[in-house]
């Protein structure tokens, strides 16, 4: 581990927050940083490769000390360090306030999603060679979606440009990928490369995260895709002056450590083979992906393509919804329950229809976990104020569950709508549960057409000045559901 040479202090200048600091990291400058590697960068294995880079310091993600925030405020702030740079929406905008859950201001970024393997407990989740600024909005309509461009693995019918109002006008996305804008494609590659090279599994609460062509494939939900589309724009989108500046900024003054593929781009063929040809008309890269043999320290794949959906019968249906009154309008969460046994509930998605603008598809995917009879699964846009409401964690965050009383949920299985809440055409009605929730009724089925005599729906603003449930004078029936099976 490098040394640290010196503490970061926290002046304030001009209203907003900036970074004093000396270089706690020695030898991170580029001809340094790769001087103890017993031959040049560009013949290095893998293996050693790795070993180098995971030598290295993770802030915590939110703290009175440094954190995961301030080390964003250092890396993508423009020169006054009062404007911060928002990867999916190609803008700056004012560095502070950021957001505290209300999805107001700018929040983080995971280009590796959570619930692809990263977790939120080991120093994959803070490392900031990942994580970016972004408009909350965009980032929610990202959700865990893979990358690439529409037509890969989805029908062009799926397609929506811009991947939303906020986000740049050559973004896109459908039920399964998100575009990012061309200026930032290369750097989303070499980000996911990164990650992929960085964690194999061998640190505590992390996983070997895969990057492939058939993330779906690899083992306990760890894998990323689309690879070939990504090698692809690491060689179209070449690193800038600014891509190789924030990763000098990372290693000498946060992490220790340098994301190779920004200082050695030939690495990423070395390492990854060349890209597949770009599948047409949604049909998907052929399982294996690429045919270059699998690194040493990422297990090869050869699970069969799940592009074919299993006979499996679904067992998971959607039982409440929530758009709290807490500060921000939270909590904000959906609660499903499982009628049988689920041994693997990746097969299982969930989207959020904002506004009546039609389905976004599958926004969150549930992680390669099993799921007993009986149990229920909630899914909350923050944790503080759903622990605060309800006084327990909700078992899964996504930022797409960002909701608001007007906003339809739809669950997926195998990529096929099984359950519906509400119109995803149509903004609220008779279903609206604004400031308030609703609840399925006890025995009734889940159903692919929404049907409001299945639901009891608060009333608007029903939860309105509530700080707790349990003392809401309109108390949400949190997990009573009950189910007899048919």
């Amino acid at each position: 581990m490098r040394l640290a040479l010196s503490l970061i202090l926290f002046i304030s200048s001009g209203g907003g927050p900036s970074l004093v600091s000396s270089q706690p990291f020695a030898n991170c400058d580029l001809s340094s940083y790769y001087s103890n590697l017993t031959t040049s960068p560009l013949q290095t294995s893998r293996d050693d490769m790795h070993n180098l880079i995971k030598n290295a310091t993770n802030l915590p993600y939110t703290s009175s000390s440094p954190d995961v925030w301030d080390g964003l405020l250092a890396t993508d702030t423009d020169s006054t360090g009062q404007l911060v740079n928002l990867i999916h929406s190609n803008k700056t905008v004012n560095a502070t306030p950021y957001d505290s859950g209300n999805c107001i201001f700018w929040n983080r970024e995971h280009l590796w999603p959570s619930a692809r393997g990263v977790g939120k407990s080991g120093k994959d989740y803070t490392d900031l060679h990942h994580v970016r600024p972004a408009d909350c909005n965009v980032n929610a309509a990202r959700g865990d979606k893979y990358f690439a461009q529409c037509g890969t693995v989805d029908a062009l019918s799926n397609c929506k440009s811009p991947a939303h109002g906020e986000a740049a006008v050559d973004t896109q996305k459908d039920t399964k990928s998100f575009l990012p804008p061309a200026s930032k494609r290369g750097d989303v590659a070499r980000a996911i490369l990164y990650m992929d090279l960085r964690y194999d599994g061998d640190e505590n609460n992390t996983e070997n995260l895969v990057v492939s062509d058939c993330p779906e494939d690899v083992p306990n939900g760890a894998g990323m895709g689309y690879l070939s589309q990504l090698l692809q724009w690491h060689l179209d989108d070449p690193p800038d002056e600014g891509e190789r500046s924030r990763n000098d900024e990372i290693c000498a003054n946060w992490q220790g450590n340098r994301n190779p593929f920004v200082d050695y781009p030939e690495l990423a063929a070395t390492y990854f083979g060349n890209p597949s040809p770009l599948p047409q008309n949604g049909a998907g890269y052929t399982c294996p992906g690429p045919t270059t043999p699998p690194p040493t320290n990422n297990p090869p794949t050869n699970n069969p393509p799940t592009n074919n959906p299993p006979t499996a019968t679904a067992s998971l249906i959607i039982t409440g919804v929530i758009d709290g009154p807490r500060t921000g309008g939270l909590p904000k969460a959906v609660e499903l329950y499982a009628t049988a046994d689920i041994q693997d509930l990746s097969s299982y998605g969930v989207g959020f229809a904002n506004n009546g603008g039609g389905s976004d598809g599958i926004e969150f995917t549930f992680p390669s976990q099993s799921a007993t009879a009986g149990s229920f699964l909630t899914i909350a846009s923050e944790e503080v104020e759903f622990q605060a409401y309800f006084g327990e964690l909700p078992d899964f965050i996504s930022g797409s569950a960002n909701i608001n009383g007007d906003d339809a949920i739809e669950l997926f299985f195998n990529g096929q709508v099984i359950d519906i809440y509400g119109d995803v055409n149509v903004a609220g009605g008779e279903w609206n549960y604004m400031d308030g929730w609703s609840y399925r009724n006890d025995d009734s089925s889940r159903s692919a057409v929404f049907n409001i005599a299945d639901w009891t729906v608060s009333g608007l603003n029903a939860a309105d000045s509530c700080a707790v449930n349990g003392a809401c004078a309109s108390v949400f029936p949190f997990h009573s559901y009950t189910y007899k099976a048919m």
